[in-house]
């Protein structure tokens, strides 16, 4: 049975998206005749877990579909692919167990995966011809690779000259900035940049620069900068002369607010902003109060307008000098940009390292512009069917590297005559992904009528209810999208975001939005967060709610560690894989001071974390045994029979899993404890057994 080509679902939260995709799979699997159809289809989504989550899908229906008896199985998604398929109950029984077989014993051929991952294996396949290593590693962990990209390039100041002097002059304009010299932090904000897909067509174009286009920019910033300063001091002083020449002082102004700051202008002040609610409504209200003579009062009136485009100008002027001083900041750091790509090029040759993020960018520089076919012969499979879930959050670059194998698919025929077929499914309001180069509009581009992009048009299919939340959530929802949908500039984003209806909603009743806003400044603000998270938890436990119902999203991964911080001191219990620091657990502070204390055992901060937990734990020592260090190895061996000859000879790993048996740190199972282990071992095997290696990276990445 040949499906509709293209489709597009169009699947708001909790509308059943997973369903209709295992759906669409399963009718392409289940089709009679087609028992190894799976081997024709790519599946893509973004997470390791949905593609779990849509592989357990897939597998549990099959097998629910083999082992009931056809006759009275009432699974809804069954029946409904009967009635699709036009098939018997038999045959989708007879089909499914034999399609479960094939897959079973063909694993590897079952193709649902990350995005990452199938560019992954294009990029294998081709790693010959893009002269990449064979056996490259893929870096996942970017930030900690441009730590030391950062450190290898400050190695060489004092040997570069140029260098030296562009990092020299940005340490004194960071002092006289009234901040810190160090710019190590600056160089690894900027050297991100090189991982981020949103900013890889103007870096390319930055890569070209020398540094005497630099200076040359640094000269014209300068310029201008000055410049402005110079016609705001101008128009502040024409201003001045004004008000003088009319008699007006600044008590005659309301709250002399007027005057005072156009003085502050002309005297050149630093720190001036327009953020004060009487700039920003300035020119529509009278300059005076009601206290100041009538005659001053018409002088003002008839001088408003003039005022007005003063301050209009004096305006312009800021903000385009605020420009230039932004652009000026950055342009040491984006300088040494270019060094920054040089080093880590060098330090990825050198150790055969790729990461992640340059995938999209290899494939769309190399490869795309190979013929489709060539591409499937190289990576050994030829897919006839694609499906591609949160399309929303897929990168531009992602998309045009899929675009000609797609195109392949849909304009061309198998041996038997039938077209693949392509479905995407997505929500433009929940794209996440912005930040690493998720392009929602394609989305919404793609929704148009008028887009054009296969020679096939696409179906368009809304998933109208919210079969996941109750009522009330449902509903405000549906309101805040229509209220806010006029911001948006594009017409035909406004129309689609500006649902009347909205999301339907279910048999689910109730729920509850709550909006709440912090305006307390006396008192830290992730302590009041946390203070309002555990007022809430408080009360939907006395209306008889578990801590297992309760969940807690946040913005961003360091606010949610925060949050977990203060509910684990207020007894509140937590978990997440997330925001639980290794580092917070005392256990594994302890054993990390234990290692640091067999390395470097004449340091006291190691002995001093080590016997403040036995104390603590075990009421055991006394802290005169810090400064000395032959009492507290004699101390740790009387009272906890430690080895230290033993010890000392152990690699990273083993030397953890003795000091949890010695100690009794885990009489029963520690997730802590053994999430530590883990990484031991993971580092053991990419960077070195030592335990100075462990320290080492435990230090990067312990916060």
């Amino acid at each position: 049975m040949q499906q509709t080509a293209f489709q597009i679902f169009n699947a708001s939260a909790g509308s059943g998206k997973t369903f209709t995709l295992v759906k669409e799979y399963l009718k392409i699997i289940l089709s009679p005749g087609n028992k190894q159809g799976f081997r024709q289809i790519l599946a893509i989504t973004f997470t390791n877990k949905a593609v779990a989550e849509m592989k357990q899908r897939i597998l549990s229906s099959l097998y629910q579909f083999s082992t009931h008896p056809p006759s009275s199985n009432r699974d809804p998604l069954f029946l409904s692919l009967c009635d699709e398929l036009s098939c018997s109950p038999e045959t989708i029984h007879e089909q499914a167990r034999t399609t479960l077989r094939y897959i079973l014993h063909n694993y590897a051929f079952f193709d649902v995966s990350t995005i990452d991952k199938f560019t992954h294996r294009v990029i294998r396949t081709f790693s010959r011809d893009l002269k990449l290593p064979s056996q490259f590693e893929v870096v996942l962990e970017v930030n900690l690779l441009m730590q030391e990209v950062v450190g290898r390039l400050l190695d060489k100041a004092g040997k570069d000259p140029e260098l030296t002097q562009t990092l020299v002059d940005f340490s004194l304009e960071k002092i006289e900035e009234d901040k810190s010299w160090d710019i190590s932090y600056d160089l690894n904000e900027v050297g991100m940049l090189l991982f981020d897909e949103n900013h890889l067509k103007p870096l390319q174009k930055l890569q070209i620069k020398t540094s005497k286009d630099f200076k040359q920019l640094k000269s014209k910033l300068i310029a201008r900068i000055s410049q402005e300063q110079k016609q705001m001091k101008d128009a502040a002083s024409e201003v001045l002369d004004l008000i003088e020449t009319h008699g007006l002082t600044d008590q005659d102004f309301k709250r002399g607010y007027f005057p005072k700051f156009i003085q502050q202008i002309y005297r050149g002040e630093q720190g001036l902003n327009f953020d004060a609610a009487w700039k920003q409504n300035f020119g529509n209200e009278p300059l005076y109060s009601q206290k100041v003579a009538e005659d001053k009062q018409l002088i003002l009136d008839e001088l408003l307008s003039e005022f007005a485009q003063y301050f209009l100008r004096i305006r312009a002027h800021f903000f385009a000098a605020a420009r230039f001083k932004n652009a000026y900041s950055n342009l040491v750091p984006l300088a040494i940009l270019k060094a920054l790509k040089q080093e880590l090029d060098l330090l990825c040759d050198e150790r055969e390292l790729l990461p992640i993020s340059s995938f999209n960018r290899i494939i769309a520089a190399e490869i795309k512009d190979q013929p489709a076919p060539y591409i499937y012969e190289r990576i050994g499979e030829k897919y006839r069917h694609y499906f591609i879930d949160e399309f929303q959050d897929t990168s531009e670059l992602q998309w045009n590297n899929l675009v000609p194998l797609i195109s392949n698919a849909l304009e061309g025929q198998d041996e038997s005559g039938l077209k693949g077929s392509l479905l995407l499914v997505g929500d433009a309001k929940q794209a996440i992904y912005r930040w690493r180069g998720g392009k929602a509009e394609q989305f919404l581009n793609l929704l148009n009528p008028s887009t054009d992009i296969f020679t096939v048009p696409p179906e368009i299919h809304l998933l109208p209810t919210n079969y996941r939340s109750h009522e009330k959530i449902v509903e405000f929802n549906n309101e805040f999208f229509r209220i806010t949908s006029p911001i948006l500039s594009n017409p035909y984003y406004e129309a689609l975001f500006n649902n009347q209806e909205g999301q339907l909603t279910n048999k689910r009743k109730g729920g509850q939005v709550v909006l709440e806003f912090i305006e307390n400044k006396d008192q830290e603000i992730e302590t009041q967060y946390g203070a309002c998270i555990e007022a809430y938890i408080q009360k939907v436990l006395q209306q008889g709610f578990r801590y297992q119902d309760i969940c807690i999203l946040t913005r961003k991964i360091k606010h949610g560690i925060q949050a977990a911080e203060y509910l684990i001191s207020k007894g509140i219990p937590v978990i997440s894989s997330e925001t639980l620091l290794l580092n917070s657990s005392e256990e594994v502070r302890f054993v990390i001071a234990l290692l640091e204390y067999g390395l470097r055992p004449d340091e006291l901060q190691s002995r001093f974390e080590m016997l403040r937990y036995l104390r603590q734990r075990t009421e055991k020592g006394e802290w005169s045994l810090i400064n000395d260090l032959g009492l507290f190895q004699d101390f740790l061996i009387s009272k906890f029979g430690f080895d230290w000859g033993k010890f000392q000879h152990m690699n990273a790993y083993d030397a953890l899993e003795y000091g949890i048996a010695r100690f009794k740190l885990a009489p029963d199972s520690d997730a802590y404890l053994n999430f530590l282990l883990d990484e031991a071992q993971r580092i053991a095997q990419k960077e070195g057994p030592g335990i100075a290696v462990f320290l080492s990276i435990w230090e990067k990445r312990k916060e």
